[in-house]
């Protein structure tokens, strides 16, 4: 299936879900912010969440700062 995965186009396995996603590019549901079709995920959403050819992901790694 192929996405687009911020801004840019990725083939991935058919039935990867967000959480493989994640795994894939060694990334943990804390570290990033997960916008999938246009709605912001909740952590507890991000393991359940399937993806779909089409679909929109965005990742934004989140950062603390002072």
């Amino acid at each position: 299936m192929q996405i687009t995965l911020n801004g840019s186009p990725a083939d991935l396995p058919d039935g990867t879900t967000m959480a493989a996603l994640l795994e894939r590019l060694a990334l943990t549901v804390g570290s990033v912010v997960v916008e999938h079709n246009g709605t912001a995920l909740l952590r507890s959403e991000v393991e359940a969440a399937p993806l779909s050819d089409g679909d929109v992901v965005e990742l934004v790694r989140a950062v603390a700062g002072g």
